[in-house]
């Protein structure tokens, strides 16, 4: 199936799972009590609630064990169908943050993000009850983060992780590359790594 024919069958498997990015990301969803962090919902880009379309599909499956992705949208040239998940570094950051505390957060997403990647292809497949759906559809896993993203910064990603400490920007630099090689290390898919405010930006180049 095509990364469209994909997308338009999940969304037509649950109604009222339109939205943008910013209505998802636990940091500034006026749903979740916050205020958009853009003063308004900064990204114009239609995607799926993906987790409301979990739990649908675990009620018919008779589970609750699978994990999700926060949304699903497909590429504005219809090339790729993208996996996105929100990771708010902003509130690790505010809430007395320390090098320790951003890499027991990081070891977190490493084990729990491939998960979400793998259970929401299954339920993906589930819905379009098709389980060869993806054979010639060109998958990408999103990373959306809420602090800036210096791209200098995440090119020397080689380097020597352990000595970035200290100062607020030292740990958004030890945040980026941490996320950035997370990523990294997810194998079979495209992966990025971006800010949630660039995101309508750089998926218009996929």
């Amino acid at each position: 199936m095509t990364p469209s024919e994909i997308y338009n069958r999940i969304k037509g498997y649950l109604d009222g799972c339109d939205t943008v990015i910013c209505n998802l990301h636990s940091a500034c969803a006026p749903s979740k009590g916050k205020v958009y962090m853009c003063s308004v919902a900064g990204s114009k880009t239609d995607v799926l609630d993906f987790d409301t379309v979990k739990k649908e599909a675990d009620k018919a499956m008779g589970i609750e064990s699978r994990k999700s992705v926060d949304a699903l949208t497909d590429s504005p040239s219809s090339a790729c169908l993208c996996f996105v998940e929100l990771k708010s570094w902003d509130l690790v950051l505010s809430n007395k943050g320390t090098e320790i505390s951003v890499r027991k957060q990081a070891q977190k997403y490493e084990s729990d993000l491939p998960q979400k990647l793998t259970d929401s292809i299954s339920i993906c497949k589930q819905v379009c009850k098709d389980n060869s759906a993806f054979d010639d559809c060109r998958i990408v896993f999103i990373l959306l983060s809420d602090i800036s993203i210096e791209e200098d910064g995440l090119a020397d990603i080689h380097s020597n992780l352990t000595a970035l400490a200290g100062s607020s920007s030292n740990l958004k630099m030890l945040c980026n590359q941490l996320s950035a090689h997370i990523m990294d290390g997810i194998p079979d898919v495209e992966t990025y790594y971006w800010e949630c405010r660039e995101f309508d930006e750089k998926l218009r180049g996929l």
